[in-house]
């Protein structure tokens, strides 16, 4: 069941809200939340809040987040229900109007994303979803995936990774937030419902983040396929999802061999 997030109302002495809300619900990160964090602090635009919600670590997580010089940092410590139970509480307690998780180990690509993003924004004032592309790293790979073909019709055969979406507050407070019955997609259903709704939604060819391979979505992917196949059986017939998805991969197939190219140009310069 969907629930409408209760967001925090303004403080006592503020009076604007800060522009961005980045948000990082990690567990135990200790070997990896500071690289998260200077990433942040490294921003050319300073408009924002890390929002740091923690599932009760036991190792050395909370000391290496004080350590990242970010001076607008709020940190929650307590047990959760998993990392959806965690975003859900993050959209809760973030302030900012625009809302951006950042994985435990995911870094912002470069320093200039937050201004970037704040410029586009200025120019598309109806924007309530902003996503552009991700670079996929670890495992001695480097690679940029663009997903300028996402639409209301392509996401349903495929995907749209989190840490490449900016999401405006009010989107949350129209859609709802992460359903926790979706154990490894409640981020793909909350898409799919934003793209199948009237929502506005802008894609930027630019790269937003160094996203680490092998996180939660990888932890199971059986159990991952199977929970997407019957999100998917929601919105297209059993037909067409075959049809779909065969045809998405001949189109995944381009489209990672012109990023490859795309990716060589960029080192090149």
């Amino acid at each position: 069941m969907t629930s409408v997030p209760t967001f925090p109302q303004r403080a006592p002495g503020k009076t604007k809200r800060p522009c961005f809300s980045i948000i990082t619900v990690c567990w135990n990160a200790q070997d990896s939340i500071r690289e998260t964090g200077n990433s942040l602090a490294a921003q050319s635009f300073d408009d924002y809040e890390w929002l740091v919600v923690d599932g009760a670590s036991s190792d050395g997580t909370l000391a290496e987040v004080e350590r990242v010089a970010i001076p607008n940092k709020r940190v929650q410590s307590q047990p959760d229900a998993g990392i959806y139970d965690a975003m859900n509480k993050a959209i809760r307690l973030a302030e900012g109007e625009w809302l951006y998780f950042l994985n435990s180990g995911d870094q912002l690509h470069d320093s200039d994303v937050l201004q970037d993003i704040h410029a586009f924004v200025q120019t598309r004032p109806d924007s309530t979803l902003i996503f552009g592309n991700a670079r996929y790293t670890g495992h001695g790979t480097s690679f940029i995936k663009r997903f300028s073909h996402i639409n209301r019709w392509m996401l349903v055969f495929e995907d749209l990774n989190h840490q490449a979406t900016f999401a405006h507050r009010t989107l949350f407070e129209r859609i709802g937030d992460f359903k926790l019955e979706f154990r490894y997609s409640a981020d793909y259903d909350w898409f799919l419902r934003v793209f199948r709704s009237d929502a506005k939604t802008h894609y930027i060819d630019r790269t937003l983040c160094r996203f680490l391979v092998g996180g939660a979505h990888s932890a199971n992917l059986e159990k991952l396929g199977q929970e997407r196949q019957g999100l998917r059986l929601q919105y297209v017939s059993r037909p067409s999802l075959w049809l779909g998805k065969r045809l998405a991969g001949i189109r995944r197939h381009y489209y990672e061999w012109r990023d490859a190219q795309l990716s060589k140009q960029e080192q090149l310069k």
